[in-house]
């Protein structure tokens, strides 16, 4: 709700004061505080009607003097500052000076509040001056210099209330249940197969045949070693599979993953013997192929086969305890 402006404020104060003054011409009698208070309150409610019908525009634009439903400080409502208008309202009244007429009334209070500082006498006030100390007796004791209220009121009374003291005992109980639980320790054994072979074990056999109309066949055998491979050369007859000759055996360098170029095996060239083998390693995980070569330097012949195999695994295994009583051991501390 917006307030009136003040025109209308001062139409309300005019019809206030008519009320007070109404109120001064009532006789005075010798009555209780109470009865006082009563009879004003009644009076001032009866002059509150009378007063509320005078405000109204009708009434102020013919009793306030230049009274107006459009002044132009209401532009001012809502503006984000004041601190222009209020500028530009000063620099005026400044120039125009102060007046006795209604309308120079404004710039009276704007020129007063700009000059009144300037023209107040300065005074201080000691620790020790009356309106102090006076006031410090006053806060001290307000009943010496007021009087007794209790006298006064007749509704007010002393009492003295004494509560004595208060005491509580109160009891707590902390208690674990007893609680049966089982639980399990529980041994896990995983196997882990690590690709490898022992001193001895069978690996691959490679075969050549380089005379087909020969008796016998070329056949490489290899088998594990001590950190190598155990090559074995002979051929095999093809009628009954027994070996036909030995050409010999050798240790040769060989492991699992591990690439190895074309490299010499057994190898013979005297006499009735004239002959070289060789052989080659190529991995891809476990899995190997070995090359096997047959060459007769002594007649420029040279063949070759190839064996593919997977290379054997070990087992060892791993143990893990997986102790699912653990929170309850932690409970049992």
């Amino acid at each position: 709700m917006k307030n009136p402006p003040p025109a209308v404020a001062r139409v309300a104060a005019i019809a206030a004061a008519t009320v007070l003054l109404s109120l001064s011409t009532q006789p005075a009698h010798a009555q209780s505080l109470s009865d006082a208070f009563n009879q004003g309150a009644a009076m001032g409610r009866t002059g509150n009607a009378a007063a509320r019908t005078q405000i109204n525009p009708t009434t102020a634009q013919g009793t306030v003097p230049g009274y107006t439903t459009s002044p132009p400080q209401a532009s001012y409502f809502g503006s984000a500052g004041l601190g222009s208008q209020a500028g530009a309202a000063t620099s005026a009244c400044a120039a125009a000076g102060n007046g006795a007429t209604t309308g120079a009334q404004a710039c009276n209070a704007v020129n007063f509040s700009q000059t009144n500082p300037t023209r107040r006498p300065t005074f201080s006030i000691a620790p020790n001056d009356p309106l102090l100390t006076r006031a410090r007796t006053i806060t001290a004791d307000p009943q010496s210099i007021a009087g007794n209220i209790a006298g006064t009121y007749s509704g007010c009374s002393v009492q003295t209330t004494t509560t004595p003291d208060r005491f509580e005992t109160a009891l707590c109980h902390q208690y674990r249940t007893t609680e049966t639980l089982t639980c399990d320790k529980v041994l896990i054994v995983t196997p882990v197969l690590t690709p490898g072979c022992s001193d001895g074990e069978f690996l691959t056999r490679v075969t050549a045949d380089p005379c087909p109309a020969c008796i016998d066949y070329l056949a490489f055998d290899f088998s594990c070693a001590v950190d190598s491979y155990r090559m074995h050369a002979f051929t095999l007859n093809k009628g009954s599979g027994e070996v036909y000759m030995d050409l010999g055996s050798q240790n040769v360098p060989g492991a699992l993953n591990t690439q190895i170029p074309k490299t010499p095996g057994p190898s013979r060239i005297e006499g009735f013997y004239c002959y070289q083998t060789f052989y080659s390693q190529s991995c891809s995980g476990a899995n190997c192929s070995i090359g096997a070569w047959f060459a007769n330097p002594c007649q420029g012949t040279s063949f070759e086969g190839v064996s593919t195999f997977a290379m054997p695994t070990r087992v060892s295994f791993t143990n893990t305890w997986d102790n699912q009583c653990s929170a309850l051991e932690a409970r049992a501390r």
